[in-house]
């Protein structure tokens, strides 16, 4: 087998060398699917965090301009994808769910890859928006505890300075009736053998 590779490499190379070389016309293929503007989806995100503040305001802006004038379902997708960074204010994720929920809704995405990146995306915001509430509900709680807690110090408070008048007032009784039963030193000397 090894015999036959150097044969076999020399008639390829030549054969190279002497054709002409020719492209073939390969038709272009589409996919019917894929929506050329919803094609870089991922990209623009990935684009978008590694930006600092200003890059990405300005790339937020752009995108909510384009999608304001085109009303394209793909640059809805594009703003709700940038609104749901993780580090952006919750108004923004707020935004961000509302925009998906409206393109599932009306089921025009033009293609299959584009609703599953908004399916996704509806359910990683649906999430972050009910433990945003539990943490809302969760710091009530925790208000009230505290708020509570303070009250029932307050009470505890007055209670035991409740407790020491009571202690005083008893002290004082108790000092009085000593006072009667021992009669004082300066009293007895008064008084005829």
């Amino acid at each position: 087998m090894n015999r036959l590779i150097p044969p076999i490499a020399s008639l390829l190379l030549g054969a190279c060398t002497t054709a002409p070389l020719q492209t073939p016309s390969l038709p272009l293929v589409v996919e019917p699917s894929i929506n050329p503007s919803c094609a870089n989806l991922l990209d623009d995100y990935e684009t978008f965090s590694l930006m600092d503040g200003r890059g990405r305001k300005q790339m937020l802006d752009d995108v909510s301009s384009a999608w304001l004038l085109t009303r394209n379902n793909c640059e809805q997708l594009r703003l709700a994808l940038l609104l749901s960074q993780p580090d952006r204010p919750d108004n923004d994720r707020r935004k961000a769910l509302k925009l998906v929920k409206e393109l599932l809704r009306n089921e025009k995405l033009l293609d299959a890859q584009a609703h599953q990146l908004a399916r996704l995306l509806h359910d990683q915001l649906r999430q972050a928006h009910l433990q945003q509430r539990k943490v809302v509900e969760l710091k009530q709680r925790l208000q009230a505890q505290h708020s509570a807690s303070k009250q029932l110090a307050e009470q505890l408070n007055n209670l035991q300075s409740q407790l020491q008048q009571l202690k005083n007032i008893e002290q004082n009784i108790n000092e009085k009736e000593q006072s009667i039963i021992t009669p004082s030193t300066g009293n007895l000397s008064d008084e005829p053998p």
